[in-house]
């Protein structure tokens, strides 16, 4: 029965392949993101990762599929990807397979084979890609922490921290808390809030700055706004928002030589 499940699988290969790959695009054709290029290589390979540990019934195979989740996420795919692929081939091996003229033993056994592979594999396949996953996703979060609001020291006591974007209020938390780890970390006295990139100043926003101003005094640094442009200085009155209290430069050039002679920083 084993030889004869394998010649079967074997026999078909190429149409198994062709049906998975149609099966493959049905399951995930509501989600559009997920659909890959199936003439890619890395598309075949899972395939024949797959056909080839299902004739062995080898788990070992396990150990290439852990380095394959990195390749999926390297395609922007998500480990339902994995997962879809892996129901597509079930259901066309088991098709494929009992089309052929077998005893009702000998279809018992084919559903036996194939469930005694899939159900260990899918259990560690989710597992792994979800660890894969989040492990990846929360890299991401913690570069995008530090791409959102870099705290960049200049000198000695002295910081820029450039904002760029629109300013969310997740993204105003990031800011405020980058803001007082890099003052702490840096014993920095002095910090530019550039916000050249930032394209609107609403009142939000201008709160959220000021909050993260009155925090730094508290630690006993002082924050500079630079990079206020002419729109934003109208806009920032218009709201009415009171900044006369805060210094202010129209650029990071003039914000510095405020700075350098403010702490008597030389180059000599």
């Amino acid at each position: 029965m084993e030889n004869l499940i394998i010649n079967l699988m074997e026999k078909h290969h190429d149409e198994m392949f062709e049906n998975w790959v149609e099966e493959l695009a049905r399951a995930i054709q509501q989600e559009e993101q997920l659909i890959p290029n199936y003439g890619a290589p890395i598309t075949k390979e899972l395939f024949d990762i797959t056909f080839n540990s299902l004739i062995s019934m080898d788990m070992e195979i396990l150990a290439d599929l852990r380095q394959f989740y990195s390749k999926i996420l390297l395609y922007n795919r998500s480990p339902n990807f994995i997962t879809q692929s892996f129901q597509a081939f079930r259901r066309v091996a088991l098709k494929t397979l009992i089309q052929e003229e077998l005893t009702k033993e000998e279809v018992l056994l084919v559903y036996n084979r194939i469930d005694r592979w899939f159900d260990p594999v899918i259990t560690h396949v989710v597992n792994d890609c979800t660890h894969t996953w989040e492990s990846t996703f929360s890299q991401q979060q913690e570069a995008l922490k530090e791409m959102t609001a870099p705290f960049i020291q200049l000198f000695e006591g002295l910081a820029v921290m450039p904002l760029v974007g629109n300013i969310s209020e997740d993204r105003a938390a990031i800011i405020m808390n980058n803001l007082l780890q890099g003052i702490t970390e840096y014993k920095t006295n002095t910090v530019f809030l550039d916000i050249t990139g930032v394209p609107v100043v609403d009142t939000f926003i201008a709160q959220s700055i000021i909050n993260a101003m009155q925090a730094a005094k508290l630690l006993g640094a002082e924050c500079i706004i630079v990079g206020t442009r002419p729109e934003t200085a109208q806009t920032i009155i218009h709201l009415g928002i009171d900044l006369s209290e805060i210094n202010k430069f129209s650029s990071l050039g003039d914000g510095l030589i405020y700075a350098i002679k403010k702490l008597n920083l030389s180059f000599d």
